[in-house]
This record gives structure tokens, sequence and C-alpha cells, in this order.
């Protein structure tokens, strides 16, 4: 089984409190994707990025999607990248998970995953 594990620094505007609207925040996005065999089998004898996912394609999939509107809901934003890495023909799986970092005085991270 091969497993793509990355994350990724965004800045956004995300959230529905009257604080977060307007206001850039970082979050950490990561991504845990599984590739179908097939690809990840045939890369690694031939070496040749063709026959797997380039890495990067993951990485403008997450900038693209917070580029495209300000989301109110980390389920929202989290559901668009998901389907999105899915509708790739090299993954059998993924998960994103994203974390706010302060959301509350009181606590020091939140993480929403799917």
């Amino acid at each position: 089984m091969a497993l793509i594990e990355m994350d990724i620094t965004v800045q956004a505007d995300i959230g529905i409190a009257p604080a977060e609207i307007g206001t850039l925040q970082t979050l950490n996005v990561a991504l845990v994707v599984q590739l179908v065999e097939d690809y990840t089998n045939v890369a690694a004898g031939t070496g040749d990025i063709a026959h797997t996912l380039d890495y990067g394609c993951l990485r403008s999939i997450v900038h693209a999607v917070f580029a495209q509107q300000r989301w109110n809901l980390l389920e929202q934003v989290s559901t668009r990248i998901r389907e999105l890495i899915l509708e790739l023909e090299q993954v059998k799986s993924a998960q994103v998970a994203i974390t706010k970092y302060y959301p509350w005085p009181d606590v020091a991270r939140l993480t929403l995953s799917r």
C-alpha cells in the first residue's frame, strides 16, 4: 500500500465568528492519500513520474480550493478538497484534516478530519 502524507500551510479567511470574518488565519491542511497499487508498482520499477501521482498536484488542489472563495465552515472546504483528490485516477482513498489554531483563548487547536 502506498500512502502520501502531506501537510500544507495556507492563509485563509474562514469561519462564521464575527472575529474571524475578514481576518486571515493560518491553517494546516493534512492529507493522507492512498494510491492505487498498479500505478505505484510501475513507477517503482520505471522511475517515471508519469506512472504515479505528482505530489505537487495535491498541493495545487488545496491552494486552488482556498482561492476559489471564502469558506464559512471547515466541513465545506475539507469536503471539496477531498472530492477533487478522489477524482484523480491514481487515488484509491483520501483523508483531509484541517487545523485552526487558537479558535478560542482556551483552545490551542481544533482539527476537523474527513
